[in-house]
């Protein structure tokens, strides 16, 4: 029977990070230079760097946070780990994806520069230098405005490159994405929005608990993406463990004394 004293949470919410930790040095030393040293890359590569190295920055900021105090920074970033997980999944679900990327990417762009030219017209004595916006708009809206009807006809308003939400880009992913959304995604945001909604009325011991289902979010979703970019890149090649490697470092820290330590890295021939 599981060991739910609060002892017991916060030892859990140690043993999480140490996964992710151990998963981050995994990929530091077997995927990150692979990564890095792609010879002029597609757009395709950047779609998986881009979401890859994000993902990498976020695990290397959580790193920082190992005390359940910091639970709302390690929601936040557990959260956006997860949405980056599905991004990067999502580029083999969608046709064109890679094109759609891009253009989206512009997209965006034009959006928030037009806003920022609307918001100074309206009040031109806002200390606001608008004008390389509005150089970037004068220039590029009506290429990107072409490419965003070419790309996607008849949609008057894209929110997302895949024009999907993100219920239906989990559904559409299914496991583990799906019931990670559908049970803990809420959970992420409840305590990442303002306001004490998520915070009234708990112990310091759930602060623990939510710190250590952060913490599973972030590894989980961090082994999604080196899977995918490790897919990806054919790295697997190059080292043919690599995968049980991935599952060795996630489960290492979960062992009890050098004897277990030694039957796990058995159990994976490692």
């Amino acid at each position: 029977m599981a060991d739910n004293t609060p002892s017991a949470r916060t030892d859990d919410v140690e043993r999480f990070f140490t996964s992710l930790k151990s998963m981050n040095e995994l990929d530091t030393l077997e995927i990150r230079n692979v990564v890095r040293g792609l010879l002029s890359p597609t757009q395709r590569d950047i779609c998986f760097t881009g979401n890859y190295f994000r993902a990498t920055a976020n695990v290397e900021t959580l790193l920082s946070l190992k005390n359940a105090k910091d639970f709302q920074a390690i929601a936040m970033l557990a959260r956006s780990l997860f949405e980056l997980a599905v991004e990067i999944r999502l580029i083999n679900e969608v046709d064109n994806a890679v094109e759609k990327i891009i253009v989206f990417s512009d997209v965006e762009k034009l959006r928030s520069a037009q806003k920022i030219v609307s918001f100074k017209r309206r009040d031109p004595g806002a200390k606001v230098d608008a004008a390389i916006y509005a150089e970037f708009v004068a220039k590029n809206e009506q290429r990107i405005n072409q490419e965003r009807v070419a790309t996607w006809p008849g949609v008057k308003k894209v929110a997302h490159w895949s024009l999907m939400n993100m219920a239906e880009r989990t559904e559409k992913l299914g496991a583990p994405f799906e019931e990670i959304y559908q049970v803990n995604y809420p959970q992420l945001s409840l305590y990442v929005h303002s306001g004490i909604v998520g915070i009234v009325n708990i112990s310091k011991e759930t602060f623990a608990l939510l710190a250590g289902i952060a913490f599973t979010i972030a590894l989980e979703s961090y082994m999604q993406i080196i899977e995918a970019v490790i897919n990806e890149f054919k790295i697997y090649k190059a080292d043919g463990k690599l995968k049980d490697k991935m599952q060795f470092a996630k489960m290492l820290p979960f062992t009890d004394g050098p004897q277990q330590a030694d039957l796990l890295r058995q159990a994976f021939s490692l």
